[in-house]
């Protein structure tokens, strides 16, 4: 009976006798309190003894699993409370600033068509042709002198004069050859099922005219002069 009442006491948590190393290998263990939280550590357990009164503590004891998620949720409510005031907070600090904020002026898109609007002097001749879609004649040049003549609608044009012009119908003059071994290049057809379907080559028309010179005409449905190549604008209606 006394080595019972020996081991008894050796593993008893309230004993003046209690041995750790007994208790944990003792099959006659009794945990006084059933529901005593379980610790992983000794650190542990003195830190939830030391903060038992508060109610902040951060020292759940294992296998309360619900008042971890409880605990993760309170921190996630006071993260977004604390963002709330700083937001806040910096608000009222930078009110008084908000006037003396510079707006940021939104850059205007600037091209051939925008330009054309503010025009004046002899290229507001040309946006009123393009406004009022008239007909305009024009001389141009090639390295040794006048090259021909250009009745056309005027489109857009920019401040080195290149235009735009649609249903054009051009007029030169040119040397008769001699001896014409070859079709003329200007004016061939090109043959069916070939570059014809997308874009066809306009028909030359040649005038004798005297002295071995021939006038020469085609229609072209859109032409791009370049400045460098006007001589002459003349606005043939208004």
């Amino acid at each position: 009976m006394s080595s019972n009442s020996s081991s008894e006491s050796e593993t008893g948590a309230s004993s003046s006798k209690f041995d750790p190393i007994k208790a944990l290998y003792s099959k006659k263990t009794k945990v006084p309190v059933k529901n005593a939280p379980m610790y992983d550590n000794l650190h542990q357990f003195e830190s939830a003894l030391k903060y038992a009164e508060e109610k902040s503590s951060s020292i759940i004891p294992v296998g309360h699993q619900e008042l971890v998620q409880k605990r993760e949720e309170e921190k996630e409510v006071k993260r977004k409370e604390a963002e709330r005031l700083l937001v806040e907070k910096n608000k009222q600090r930078f009110a008084q600033y908000e006037g003396l904020q510079v707006e940021r002026k939104t850059r205007k898109v600037k091209n051939v068509l925008t330009r054309i609007e503010t025009m004046t002097g002899p290229l507001g001749a040309l946006k009123e042709c393009v406004d009022q879609r008239l007909r305009i004649k024009i001389i141009t040049r090639n390295a040794n002198g006048i090259r021909g003549v250009l009745h056309a609608t005027l489109v857009a044009f920019d401040k080195q004069w290149n235009l735009a012009l649609t249903d054009v119908l051009e007029i030169w003059k040119r040397k008769a050859p001699k001896k014409r071994k070859i079709p003329p290049g200007l004016g061939t057809p090109v043959p069916k099922g070939t570059a014809a379907a997308i874009s066809p080559v306009p028909v030359v028309t040649e005038t004798p005219i005297g002295g071995g010179i021939l006038e020469c005409t085609r229609h072209l449905p859109q032409v791009m002069v370049r400045g460098e190549h006007i001589v002459l604008v003349n606005i043939v209606e208004r």
